[in-house]
């Protein structure tokens, strides 16, 4: 019995022991996320038929060329997938979405490690992003979002931007941006990566050559495929400066639900990560990311979703900082559990219900 109840913890020393592949390290992270929010999207109550932006990828999921709203009709990736998947749409977007958060939680290890961080810290913090708010929400909506693929692909595109592996950067840019168009900005983050000065034509150019067909192709959507109500989509359909606004106001209109939607998408990370500055390369450079997203709230109302896009910063931040501190992990990763179980129990208390199924209409068309 003594022996049977040693067998967990050595199998962990193993792990994480020198020597061990990294890449064997990150598919054991991945598939633990992966089964995380798996489990969990299984015993919350889900959204079942789909409603409000959720119906829109619905529909592109059975015309994946047809005439959608914008901007959501240029982001193919996941209907194309659910398309040609044999299992029904609401099985297959799922599907989807909890390979995707293995996929992040796995290139969010490797991204992690790859900047200096310890295995276990590495790892806690990979797996507890693949239940986090952010990604819980969209497996109980069916996983008919992409946030959970954008985070995936924008981890594995700064993982390769910072291991300077240009080829797998260009190819994931590439898938990228037929997912989702925000995954361009790791861009900008790999050129503040490779640069040695402000203005670095070497960089410039290795950061265009790589960037180049994801730009091509992500061009020829916006040229090819017809949308509908631009007009009517906040941030969109005025001015360039002025519709802004309108979105700026109408997010603080309700600050209490803005805070907490922007609080729940790192939870504690939001104090862990901005210490990193001081001492981390790359953090600092990071805040080239962290100022896209800014710059997206101010054209799209859920600041949550927009910020979300900065993971590949706050996590990695937040690990260099708890490796300098280890005496804060435990209050750390405790609260980071605490918010991901609180989380879970208001969605299926009553989230689901008010936030998904009652909510009311979007003002542009759904199509």
């Amino acid at each position: 019995m003594r022996a049977a109840s040693r067998r967990p913890d050595r199998f962990v020393r193993e792990l994480f022991a020198r020597g061990v592949d990294e890449r064997w390290r990150a598919a054991l992270v991945g598939g633990a996320g992966s089964v995380a929010l798996c489990v969990m999207s299984e015993v919350l109550p889900r959204e079942g038929r789909a409603h409000g932006d959720d119906l829109i990828y619905e529909d592109m999921a059975r015309a994946p060329f047809g005439t959608h709203t914008f901007p959501f009709g240029f982001r193919l990736g996941l209907p194309l997938l659910v398309h040609v998947s044999p299992l029904a749409h609401p099985a297959s977007f799922l599907v989807l979405a909890w390979l995707a958060a293995g996929g992040a939680a796995a290139f969010a290890y490797l991204l992690m490690r790859e900047l200096g961080a310890s295995p276990r810290v590495a790892a806690l913090l990979a797996l507890l992003m693949s239940v986090s708010p952010p990604f819980l929400v969209v497996a109980l909506r069916h996983g008919r979002n992409p946030d959970i693929a954008t985070v995936f692909l924008m981890m594995a595109a700064t993982y390769f931007a910072v291991a300077r592996k240009k080829v797998s950067f260009a190819v994931t840019l590439l898938l990228g941006v037929v997912v989702r168009e925000a995954v361009l900005f790791i861009a900008p983050l790999a050129y503040a990566l490779w640069a040695v000065r402000p203005l670095d034509r070497a960089a410039a150019r290795d950061v265009l050559a790589c960037a180049a067909p994801a730009i091509i192709v992500y061009a020829a959507i916006r040229t090819q495929v017809a949308t509908v109500g631009e007009a009517q989509v906040p941030g969109y359909g005025g001015s360039l400066l002025g519709d802004p606004e309108t979105v700026v106001r109408s997010v603080l209109s309700s600050p209490g639900q803005t805070l907490r939607r922007l609080f729940t998408t790192y939870g504690p990370l939001w104090f862990l990560a901005p210490l990193a500055l001081a001492t981390m390369t790359f953090a600092r450079r990071g805040l080239v990311l962290v100022a896209l997203s800014l710059v997206a709230m101010l054209y799209a109302s859920d600041w949550g979703r927009m910020i979300l896009l900065a993971a590949p910063v706050f996590y990695p931040a937040s690990a260099h900082v708890l490796d300098r501190h280890p005496s804060w992990r435990p209050a750390a990763f405790g609260a980071f559990a605490a918010l991901v179980v609180v989380y879970a129990l208001y969605m299926g208390l009553s989230g689901v219900q008010s936030g998904i199924i009652d909510a009311g209409p979007p003002p542009y068309p759904v199509r």
